[in-house]
């Protein structure tokens, strides 16, 4: 039953790829869609791409092992979507209508006046998606591999292989269909795992179940009912995740050209709505199950806690609905990637293709779109296949070498019309080099969490370069964009 839902789930994929690709007639297209989104497609956009697999699957296994401070991060993604949408989405999007653009460093190459800011974000940009699609690749084998018990290198093959055939035909109109079933299946398929689990260790959904979880909790360990989770949760982290949670919409280019892409600037208002829904159904659904879990599986059998779901499924779910479980899973992590993808495929192409082979690549824009986007299939694909033994630092180091690069850019995009390009550019420089050196050598011997060096160290040099290269005159589409902000 399992592998008839996950071929229908497929075959639903790749026929959306296919109308999607009859859709797509430019790069303006294939990259954005056409720049026509409503309230709900943008927000199962951003949404399903921000709550990867990592919340189906990571969620519960935090909260087997945290309790209840592992819904922080769920507490803390309304605020992702209020900061997106309404304190930067309705400038992002003015000011990327403004310059007339398909791509975020063709954006901040007009904001700033620079070509090398083109150049550095474009780099930026392949270098962080590029390693964060290898351990989402990863992450695909892995799931088959535990639920179905297929080979690690079958899983890989499949999940790569359709959602490549997807993205490489339809671009980021396929990307945005597809979330948009694949959202509904990830709420349809945390309700469900809820509703088993409540089922099997309490008989049922009841009024009373959040009393129920938190009597059982403190017999079995009483640090699942404190903030830390008994110090597991620190302080520090728990800062970090609500600080770097508000600065995604802004901050992550995968995420940015959700709001590039709507139709206007009062879709976001609605779509942040539907986004802290789809939220908040996600957080306290998955979270409950993590927590539920202890009742019934014994610690014996969750060696791992990102084990728990695997462990889960079989116990509590029919056959058809772990398969639809399963399609969630899978869903989640095939949205990030798709809209990885593109994002990626973009800047390559767009922003290294258009300025290296200027003349080929204006004779046919479409099929070199087309490479881009099959580079970001085969080569992260390639190096997920046998990843290296530092596949967890690229993993880790990939969101904030994203988030911290772009966040001071951006911020001087729709905040600071004095910001020079001097100070973007060496503030951009100096994260692309620090984020991976202390992520991989400094991080273990320090203590001291990369993010939170990106957090301070990137308003820092930003501000002292820009105090001595401020601007004191604004150019003229600088000052007309400003008036648009005025407006807004």
């Amino acid at each position: 039953m399992m592998i008839a839902i996950l071929v229908i789930y497929f075959g639903l994929m790749l026929f959306i790829g296919y109308l999607a690709s009859r859709r797509v007639r430019d790069s303006k297209d294939y990259f954005l869609g056409g720049k026509g989104f409503g309230p709900w497609f943008t927000a199962f956009k951003f949404a399903a791409t921000w709550e990867s697999g990592v919340k189906l699957v990571g969620s519960p296994g935090m909260a087997w092992n945290a309790g209840w401070s592992s819904l922080a991060m769920g507490i803390g993604t309304p605020l992702c979507y209020f900061f997106s949408f309404r304190v930067f989405g309705q400038r992002l999007k003015t000011a990327f209508d403004h310059f007339n653009v398909l791509t975020l460093p063709q954006m901040l190459e007009k904001r700033y006046e620079s070509r090398a800011i083109r150049i550095i974000a474009a780099v930026a940009i392949l270098i962080g998606l590029g390693g964060s699609l290898v351990a989402q690749f990863k992450a695909t084998g892995e799931i088959f591999s535990a639920i179905l018990g297929l080979d690690y290198l079958h899983g890989l093959l499949i999940g790569s292989v359709i959602v490549g055939i997807y993205c490489i035909m339809g671009g980021y109109l396929a990307s945005v269909w597809t979330d948009f079933i694949q959202g509904i299946i990830m709420v349809f398929g945390s309700i469900a795992i809820f509703a088993a689990t409540a089922q099997a260790a309490f008989g049922g959904l009841s009024f009373d179940l959040l009393s129920q979880i938190n009597a059982s909790l403190a017999a079995i360990d009483p640090n699942l009912l404190d903030i830390t989770g008994g110090g597991k949760m620190s302080w520090a982290n728990l800062f970090i995740i609500l600080a770097i949670t508000m600065l995604v919409g802004i901050a992550m280019p995968q995420q940015s050209v959700a709001i590039f892409s709507m139709r206007d600037v009062r879709t976001a208002r609605v779509a942040m709505i539907v986004c802290v829904v789809f939220s908040a159904i996600l957080a306290w659904t998955l979270v409950g199950t993590g927590m539920m879990s202890h009742m019934v599986l014994s610690p014996a059998e969750v060696k791992n806690p990102d084990m728990v779901i695997p462990l889960l499924i079989p116990k509590v779910l029919s056959p058809l609905m772990g398969g639809i479980y399963l399609a969630a899973v899978l869903a989640a992590i095939m949205s990030t990637v798709s809209g990885s993808i593109v994002v990626a495929a973009s800047s390559l192409t767009e922003d290294i293709f258009k300025l290296a082979i200027p003349k080929r690549y204006n004779a046919h824009p479409m099929f070199y779109n087309r490479i881009g986007a099959t580079v970001f299939v085969l080569l992260p694909l390639l190096f997920a296949v046998n990843p290296p033994t530092i596949i967890f630092w690229i993993g880790v180091f990939a969101f904030g070498f994203l988030v911290f690069t772009f966040l001071m850019p951006m911020i001087g995009v729709i905040l600071l019309p004095t910001a020079s390009k001097q100070a973007v550019i060496v503030q951009m420089l100096c994260t692309m080099i620090v984020i991976p050196v202390w992520t991989v050598w400094l991080q273990k011997s320090t203590g001291i969490p990369a993010l939170l060096i990106g957090l301070v160290g990137a308003p820092l040099v930003f501000f002292a370069v820009n105090a001595l290269y401020k601007k004191t005159e604004l150019s003229p589409e600088v000052s007309a964009l400003w008036e648009k902000f005025r407006r807004l």
